[in-house]
């Protein structure tokens, strides 16, 4: 495709997964207000620590080969869905049979552990099914086709998980609705890419095309531990109700990055490979998606710094007693490392894969050492200060600066600008607000409207210049703050 049309397709794209996101996030959201009431925190605990076992075997299942079918001509779904079908089937049996196994990581000795792991091998095997078709809308910039699907399935999982708390089944209200939404997600993906996808089969090039795709599944098996390592360690380490409170305050300081990161990644791979050609083009819309999502997240972590307590009453009621102290740490984890949570997917369109391991592995081995250490000697905090160190970031930015130096000095700048504006409002609520709450709630709102209002204003112009086409964003936005 043109790169105008590149343009296109790239914002029609961010906008149906913005959306895709928004929508997710916030019946999550409405669901979460009242499943966190009740559900106990114990089960809580249990179900945090299972799924990221399980988006860890996704991983496994899939090899890599979602990521790598999107930077080969043609593309080979059909070796995909042969995937997903004859591996993923071995690795839900090997799963279902290993689940004992599985449950001597998790400490606590709860009484639903091996049928819900079990259970979860029908999640398992269902995601890998929906990724054939979703990675086909991914890789065309057809977002907006797999809009229907994803509105669908979390109306499933709402009305589903809602129900059977109120029924009184506790973690299997959760796990229910989870594993059924998933296949119902797989189900209507395929209706609706029957016909249009092309299933091409290159005989005897699965493994081949695996082998190729390696770095990639190293590299999302590695991102998936950075971002699940916590929940993990503090199974192995503390009970239920632990895992349960820390896991609250984790999703809610990343709650933006839940809406934004996600669908910006959704698009902005396919469209950086067609921007390969032209680096400034390319490490440009790489640019303007972090300002787009650091102009979020910044206002968000203060917010959240500042009502932590009142956050977490509102969303979850008062068994939550231990998440504050942990969201007052981890609100700022989604903005220490600006760089690395989009820059993967620039290295992975140039192919500088080996790059990308190496940081991801300099993080994950900071977060289990440092997480093993300072929760031995500060107790399950210690896990919350770990994350506001990941030492690959600083690695991450130096092959940033290698693409495109220019474009990396002047995205330094505009991203030192965004986290300063909002520090003066949030300053001037802590000072009139004190310790009255809800004043500091309420006015804390204010100020990250006012921020939000400031962000747009300043980089807005960018933002519609690029897909307009012209001028060029490097031209637009060079010898700017």
């Amino acid at each position: 495709m043109s790169s105008q049309d590149a343009r296109g397709r790239f914002l029609r794209s961010s906008g149906a997964a913005i959306f895709s996101q928004a929508w997710r996030v916030l019946v999550t959201f409405g669901v979460h207000l009242v499943l966190k009431r009740l559900v106990p925190a114990g089960d809580w605990g249990l179900y945090e620590w299972a799924m990221p076992v399980f988006l860890i075997l996704g991983a496994m299942r899939d090899l890599g080969l979602v990521y790598h079918v999107v930077r080969v001509k043609p593309r080979p779904y059909g070796n995909l869905l042969a995937l997903e079908l004859v591996w993923g089937g071995i690795l839900v049996g090997l799963t279902f049979i290993g689940a004992p196994l599985l449950a001597s990581a998790y400490s606590e000795a709860h009484p639903e552990i091996l049928n819900v792991l079990r259970a979860m091998t029908v999640f398992l095997f269902f995601e890998g099914l929906s990724t054939v078709p979703r990675t086909y809308f991914e890789g065309e910039l057809k977002i907006g086709r797999a809009v229907a699907p994803e509105i669908v399935r979390n109306l499933f999982m709402a009305l589903v998980s809602v129900g059977l708390a109120v029924a009184g089944f506790d973690i299997w209200a959760v796990v229910v609705a989870n594993v059924g939404a998933a296949v119902v997600y797989a189900v209507m993906l395929w209706w609706r890419a029957w016909g249009e996808i092309p299933l091409l089969y290159q005989r005897g090039q699965t493994l081949p095309l695996v082998r190729e795709s390696l770095p990639l599944a190293s590299i999302w098996f590695l991102t998936i531990l950075v971002r699940y390592v916590d929940p993990l360690i503090l199974g192995w380490r503390f009970d239920g109700p632990v895992v349960g409170n820390y896991a609250f305050a984790y999703q809610n300081a990343f709650r933006a990055s839940e809406v934004i990161v996600p669908a910006l990644t959704r698009a902005l791979y396919p469209a950086l490979v067609a921007f390969r050609a032209a680096a400034a083009k390319l490490f440009d819309a790489y640019a303007l998606a972090t300002l787009f999502m650091q102009s979020l997240e910044v206002p968000v972590a203060y917010f959240l710094f500042l009502n932590a307590d009142m956050t977490l009453l509102i969303l979850g009621g008062s068994q939550w007693v231990e998440a504050p102290t942990y969201l007052r740490i981890l609100c700022f984890a989604p903005i220490i490392d600006p760089f690395s949570r989009l820059g993967g997917e620039v290295l992975k369109t140039e192919h500088m894969d080996r790059i990308w391991i190496i940081c991801t592995v300099i993080t994950l081995v900071t977060f289990v050492g440092g997480g093993i250490y300072l929760t031995g000697t500060m107790g399950p905090v210690g896990m919350a200060w770990i994350n506001l160190l990941p030492l690959g970031a600083v690695l991450m930015a130096w092959a940033l600066h290698r693409v495109a130096p220019a474009g990396f000095r002047t995205l330094t700048r505009q991203l030192l600008y965004i986290y300063l504006v909002p520090v003066p409002f949030f300053a001037a609520v802590w000072w009139i607000a004190g310790d009255r709450l809800w004043l500091r709630f309420g006015l804390s709102l204010v100020a990250v409207g006012i921020s939000l209002a400031i962000l747009w204003r300043r980089f807005g112009g960018d933002f519609f210049s690029f897909f307009r086409g012209k001028p060029e964003p490097a031209e637009a936005s060079e010898g700017k703050p």
